[in-house]
């Protein structure tokens, strides 16, 4: 800043730069706006108070005249209000300087490179498997990314929807119950899918390689499979090198089918009663892994015309355990063997309103009742297992 006679302003006050810095003493000649008219502050000279101003004197501002104040006049000028005259000086001054690089215009500054991948474990291990196959090459965005099961996003998610996990799509014959087999190849569809198509639409697992002859599976695939077999054959250990724990798994439903007054009902989204229907009966394809079905402690079907079931009124049926399954499509479109039903009759129920249905199936191996749809189950789900009349 010069020591001409130039006056600049900030913050809605005039600084007259007409003395020397070397001095330190400022003048403030005029105020614009009122109640900046009166202040606080210390006049400097050389780091220390100017001597003509002493602590506790009072002036006003304006009677300021060539840096040397009145006493007695004004308000008290105290040192807290100085510091910010001199922190405003300063930063007046601080445009003068050159303005820093921005480090984002720097071509070269890249972003920190994946500390996470280790390169020495082994390729077939879990870890090594994830982090060489099942992420690079299977968690694309709309596949295996959580939209489909494997979800191999993760070590942990992928173990947990591989190991010992029931079959979703299986074979025409539906020969598999698990995704993974520890020990075993020749039961694990994860194997299956990896080398062949299983209904010749569904392509050959990774479907990137499927369509893309120069893919890094394609390049590296002799190597892939032998650690996917390594890994599957000695016990399918997890990320800790622990054996798979065999938890039994709750019961499931694979299917939905209903008749009413012994003629098939269409099932689109939800069942579709005929308006005027007498007696209405639906099947289950219950599924249990470890439990024969007939060993369950309790089969019953709660039907309310609300989503949540959170009136007590809810009707309570028996689910029967036929002689003999009756075959028929399950939700995947496949023949499926159905073993549950259940029968009630519509007249009992009000023709403009739509009725939600539960399962509940205790498996004895099970600590509680397994209840489908659950109260968390997707709205989706709970259509399904849902009915009302159409016309």
């Amino acid at each position: 800043m010069s020591s001409g006679g130039k006056s600049s302003s900030f913050f809605g006050l005039k600084r007259k730069d007409s003395l020397a810095l070397s001095s330190g003493v400022l003048t403030f000649k005029t105020f614009p706006n009122p109640s900046l008219r009166q202040a606080q502050g210390r006049l400097f000279s050389g780091g220390e108070l100017h001597p003509s101003t002493k602590l506790g004197s009072t002036f006003q501002l304006s009677s300021l005249e060539g840096g040397v104040p009145r006493s007695g006049e004004g308000v008290n000028f105290q040192s807290t209000f100085s510091l910010l005259f001199l922190f405003l000086f300063l930063l007046s001054t601080s445009s003068c300087t050159k303005d820093e690089k921005n480090p984002f215009d720097d071509p070269d500054n890249l972003p920190p490179v994946d500390s996470t991948l280790i390169d020495d474990i082994d390729p077939a291990s879990f870890v090594g498997l994830h982090q060489n196959i099942f992420k690079p090459t299977c968690a694309n965005s709309g596949c295996h990314d959580g939209t489909f099961e494997p979800d191999f996003r993760t070590i942990e998610s992928s173990y947990n929807t591989l190991v010992l996990h029931p079959v979703v799509k299986n074979d025409p014959t539906t020969s598999y119950d698990y995704r993974v087999q520890p020990g075993n190849l020749s039961q694990s569809i994860l194997w299956l899918r990896l080398n062949e198509d299983i209904d010749g639409i569904s392509g050959i697992m990774p479907l990137d390689a499927f369509y893309d002859p120069e893919s890094e599976w394609n390049a590296n695939k002799a190597e892939h499979l032998s650690n996917i077999s390594d890994w599957i054959m000695n016990g399918a250990l997890d990320m800790f090198g622990n054996e798979p724990s065999n938890n039994d798994q709750q019961p499931g439903i694979a299917g939905i089918y209903a008749e009413a007054d012994g003629n098939p009902c269409d099932i689109q989204q939800r069942i579709n009663v005929p308006l005027g229907s007498q007696q209405v009966s639906v099947w289950f394809a219950v599924s249990d892994l470890e439990t024969p079905l007939s060993e369950f402690t309790y089969s019953k079907v709660k039907m309310s015309g609300k989503i949540d079931f959170v009136d007590t009124l809810a009707t309570v049926y028996d689910l029967e355990l036929l002689g003999s399954p009756e075959t028929h499509n399950s939700f995947l479109n496949e023949p499926t063997e159905f073993w549950h039903r259940f029968t009630f009759d519509a007249n009992s129920y009000a023709a403009d309103s739509t009725y939600y249905i539960r399962v509940l199936l205790k498996d004895p191996l099970q600590p509680d009742t397994t209840q489908i749809p659950q109260d968390g189950s997707q709205f989706y789900i709970k259509k399904y297992f849902s009915w009302h009349y159409v016309d």
